[in-house]
């Protein structure tokens, strides 16, 4: 019987989505000549509510601690083309960082590594301890790590609208596939957010029908005269990418092997630095919605 929660927050998916869904403010910042801090108000306030609104023991908010990761030095590509953060966002990072701290839930960057990686090693530590955990993401690569223990709710639309992905309804949300099938799905699909091509000319369609037909990409691999051949000329000759991308796209989860999940305990939100920070930056709708909260 699972007696524990977890929360798990992809930081820089949530910060990306403060920010845009809060853009128009920009333009007053500028009119004022102000450090921007819509995207810093709206991701206190989401990951207050999102601690409040369950009673969680254990948690995290990860963040990527650089573009140089293991899978960049695997393929200098990776993740190439995307745009380059504004720097309107970039300037409310560092106070983001800092209030993390500050409400009581740890904050993890880990070098060479990517934020689904501290996530997947923080679930695969709690489903080892019967913790139940929840994930809050818009990053489909998540959802390889859906187990009895961990539940994926991801991000549909702007900063409120979830999908809730479990084991009970995940063929259902996900083309009919499992949890242990994302991997050879998107290694089979490819990736062009993450610059990854997979099998060229294979799209998401055939994709589902084949790992349907042989669950596997290594069993697709096995029965590779069975497919046309178009088909199979195509996983052929992209064979080593194929790999490569199914690689890449494996989220890593032994970061935290061999610590104890007391090391996550959810701690008190510090509501007077909290408050203070929230002052010094003029934010004061914010200070007022915090004082409500807890100067009752």
């Amino acid at each position: 019987m699972v007696s524990k929660k977890a929360i798990a927050i992809d930081g820089n998916c949530l910060f990306y989505r403060c920010f845009y869904a809060t853009i128009k403010q920009l333009t007053y910042f500028e009119s004022k000549q102000l450090k921007p801090t819509n995207a810093l108000n709206l991701f206190i306030r989401i990951v207050i509510k999102l601690i409040r609104s369950n009673n969680y023991d254990y948690g995290i908010v990860a963040f990527d601690y650089s573009k140089d990761t293991f899978r960049k030095k695997k393929l200098k590509t990776y993740k190439e083309g995307r745009k380059k953060m504004p720097n309107e966002l970039v300037c409310q990072i560092s106070d983001i960082k800092q209030c993390v701290n500050l409400m009581g839930i740890k904050k993890i960057e880990v070098e060479n590594f990517e934020a689904d990686d501290i996530i997947g090693s923080f679930s695969k530590l709690m489903t080892q301890n019967n913790v139940y955990t929840e994930i809050f993401s818009s990053d489909k690569d998540m959802l390889q790590l859906v187990n009895e223990f961990t539940t994926v709710k991801l991000l549909k639309k702007g900063i409120s609208d979830f999908i809730e992905y479990n084991l009970n309804n995940f063929p259902i949300n996900f083309f009919g596939l499992f949890p242990n099938q994302v991997v050879d799905f998107k290694a089979i699909s490819g990736d062009k957010s993450d610059h990854l091509q997979g099998v060229r000319g294979i799209g998401i369609k055939t994709s589902i029908e084949l790992l349907k037909a042989y669950k596997t990409l290594d069993n697709i691999y096995l029965n590779l005269d069975k497919l046309t051949r178009k088909n199979k000329e195509k996983f052929v000759v992209d064979k080593d990418d194929v790999y490569l991308c199914k690689d890449l796209v494996t989220i890593r989860t032994n970061l935290f092997d061999g610590a104890n999940s007391n090391d996550f305990n959810l701690g008190a939100v510090n509501y007077v630095e909290l408050l203070n920070f929230t002052r010094v930056n003029k934010l004061d709708s914010l200070s007022h919605w915090i004082e409500k909260l807890f100067l009752k």
